[in-house]
């Protein structure tokens, strides 16, 4: 064989040799990108199962952190398929390297996010865990939350999301989606760290806040009526609760509180600055809260720090936590709490009953015996946490403060009760001096629909007086002095629609007594009256900007909660829930 030959041959083997290679390490580097491809697939869908349920029921389980560890593990084999000696001279080459390098940054940044929330979770299991006893404990506790809540955000702020630019589709997406989930994670951490440094302070003391107690057998807008009023004051991570007065023996001379702005112009035929049991008209709380304090300091003389309101659910749910407890011989329960309050307690009351008086104290009295339990026994905080989350979903539970720092974590919890430019809200505002919003069942259809370049909404709200007989006066009617009989519901239907809503009608309720601003909000509203057993349809009609949107629904706080129907699928209003198009 000559030279030439074996030159050609050894160069065939050579070649060949090499092209067996590269086939065999290509094939090496796509079996690992996409072992890693299925890693990080396993890994994103616990974190996301984590995400998508992070109420205090679900973070505060243990079966979260076991989620949150798991991930890890998956981000931790991804990077590992991504990083090995084989996998380096993929990173050189054009824009395969980069894709690779972002993978492998990303791999380890989501390894990096589950393992610190891995992390923080058993810390805070472990403070929820620990018996807890007087109130100095308690605030000690709030504190280290509070620490350790910022101590997990600093530690996010370290994380490495690695190269943004030039991806391929599918890597950018989940590159985009990483980064927002990151900043999303960090801005939770920073509010959780800011509502518990709040909480310990209030706690701390000494200060002192308003409480209203609502009831939900008389609606106002995303609160029952105030029906009574009393202070709470805190000291040394201690709560007592004052005595608690009948709202309608504290009304205030005209003008004594001035009213004025959007509340005034909507709702000042009702005179909220004067009489208590109508401070709920809008659904602003923090329009309410800061009226509510001027009225109490102009009635006794005393500054509060801010204002608190809870109703009978916001009771219930605490109830869950707590316990049954005795009040005024009867023992009151999450089972039973809602059917005392706002039926059995009025049962054989007229309006002119000498019991009255008497009965007024019964919510009060009930909300000072579950705090006293809660402080006086060692409460499942977890149990706790679910149950005051729930609360405040569903505008159950409401809080203003006076302090600046104090009101931006009550509205970074969401438990200030306000309304943004994309809110949208149903309520019925009862007029009849009666308790039967217990018996008025609230259904809404909504609808979108393209309008040249708009979106046409409807919204079909459905009413239905289902009042029985043989109820007392004071349940049913009618309240003296108003042109009613037994069973009549009396109330406004009043409608808050996002900020760009133009072209607002309302048909199928009587003359409108608002339509204008109401805060950043839209506020259509219009009488109505529905006899025992009939039914009401009332229709609103506007047109948002452009063909993609949102809104947000804002919890009515009603009993039973409102039925809501959007594209096929059907929600109650007990939490906040956003529709899209």
């Amino acid at each position: 064989m000559s030279e030439a030959v074996r030159g050609r041959r050894t160069r065939w083997i050579v070649g060949s040799a090499v092209v067996v290679l590269l086939v065999a390490w290509t094939a090496f580097v796509a079996v690992g990108v996409w072992t890693a491809y299925h890693h990080d697939e396993r890994g994103m869908a616990d974190l996301n199962s984590v995400r998508n349920h992070l109420d205090p029921a679900t973070v505060t389980a243990s079966a979260t952190e076991r989620s949150l560890r798991t991930a890890s593990t998956e981000f931790a084999a991804a990077h590992g398929e991504l990083t090995g000696p084989l996998m380096g001279p993929a990173t050189w080459i054009p824009v395969l390297g980069r894709q690779l390098r972002s993978a492998r940054t990303l791999s380890a940044g989501a390894q990096q996010v589950a393992t610190i929330g891995a992390t923080f979770l058993a810390q805070v299991h472990g403070i929820l865990d620990q018996p807890h006893g007087a109130g100095p404990e308690r605030v000690a506790s709030l504190r280290h939350l509070s620490a350790l809540s910022l101590t997990a955000a600093h530690r996010l702020d370290a994380v490495d999301t690695g190269p943004g630019n030039a991806l391929v589709g599918p890597l950018a997406r989940k590159h985009d989606q990483f980064v927002t989930q990151l900043d999303d994670a960090r801005t939770r951490l920073a509010k959780a760290a800011g509502v518990s440094a709040v909480v310990a302070t209030i706690l701390q003391g000494p200060q002192s806040y308003l409480v209203l107690a609502g009831n939900n057998a008389e609606m106002r807008a995303g609160s029952g009526a105030f029906l009574e009023v009393g202070t709470a004051d805190t000291s040394d991570g201690t709560i007592h609760l004052g005595e608690f007065g009948q709202s309608g023996s504290l009304a205030l001379k005209p003008g004594q509180v001035t009213v004025s702005g959007d509340l005034q112009r909507n709702w000042g035929w009702l005179l909220p600055g004067v009489d208590w049991r109508n401070l709920g008209l809008t659904p602003q709380f923090d329009v309410t809260a800061p009226l509510a304090a001027r009225m109490w300091a102009a009635r006794t003389g005393q500054a509060v720090d801010g204002v608190l309101a809870v109703d009978i659910v916001g009771l219930r749910q605490i109830l869950t936590a707590t316990g049954p407890v005795q009040s005024a011989g009867v023992t009151v329960s999450a089972d039973n709490v809602e059917q005392y309050l706002m039926h059995d307690q009025y049962a054989g009351l007229s309006d002119d009953s000498a019991g009255n008086a008497a009965r007024a104290d019964a919510l009060g009295a009930i909300a000072d015996a579950v705090l006293r339990q809660l402080q006086g026994q060692s409460t499942n905080l977890r149990t706790l946490a679910s149950a005051v989350a729930g609360a405040v979903a569903g505008r159950h539970l409401m809080v203003w403060s006076s302090s600046p720092a104090a009101q931006a974590a009550w509205v970074a919890s969401g438990a200030s009760g306000g309304l943004t430019s994309l809110s949208l809200a149903v309520t019925v505002v009862s007029q009849g001096g009666n308790k039967l919003d217990q018996f008025l069942p609230v259904s809404v259809a909504l609808t979108t629909r393209p309008a040249g370049s708009d979106t046409a909404v409807t919204l079909t709200t459905t009413l239905a007086n289902r009042t029985p007989a043989g109820q007392s006066q004071f349940i049913a009617g009618p309240f003296p002095g108003l042109p009613l009989v037994y069973g009549d519901y009396s109330g406004v239907v009043a409608d808050n629609l996002p900020s760009g809503a133009t072209g607002i009608t309302m048909t199928g309720a009587g003359a409108l007594t608002a339509l204008g601003v109401e805060g950043p909000t839209w506020l259509v509203a219009a009488p109505i009256v529905i006899h025992q057993g009939a039914a009401a349809t009332v229709v609103t009609r506007f047109r948002l900007p452009g063909t993609h949107g949102s809104m947000t629904l804002v919890p009515s706080a009603r009993v039973p909660a409102e039925q809501w129907s959007y594209q096929g699928a059907h929600v109650t209003d007990d939490r906040p829930t956003t529709f899209s198009w």
